[in-house]
């Protein structure tokens, strides 16, 4: 399980809603930055999004990028995809080396 930060018991947050906190901040300046507006992005392509973040930020955050985690935080980040995609996406990451393919350089 993932450690918890210690922190003010008042700021205090599970790791998926750090998270998922992490998320939705991620998901806001990306919209800033993007090219075209999020209107016009299919939902296929913005399911395909919600897993991948999701699974850089539980990887990120140590945990396993399983079909569980990866519905938990799009949920606690108010999204909603089509079923089969976090079982697709988990299983397309399972014996992969994430961490080198996040490396930049």
């Amino acid at each position: 399980p993932p450690s918890l930060r210690p922190c003010h018991y008042s700021e205090w947050r599970h790791p998926h809603q750090q998270a998922a906190a992490a998320a939705a901040a991620a998901a806001e300046e990306a919209a800033a930055m993007a090219e075209v507006p999020a209107a016009e992005v299919s939902q296929a392509e913005k399911d395909e999004l919600f897993c991948a973040y999701a699974a850089m930020i539980l990887q990120d955050e140590g945990m396993d990028i399983s079909e569980d985690n990866i519905n938990t935080l799009i949920k606690a980040a108010g999204g909603s995809i089509e079923a089969f995609f976090p079982a697709l996406f988990a299983k397309m990451c399972a014996g992969k080396d994430i961490e080198s393919m996040l490396k930049f350089g």
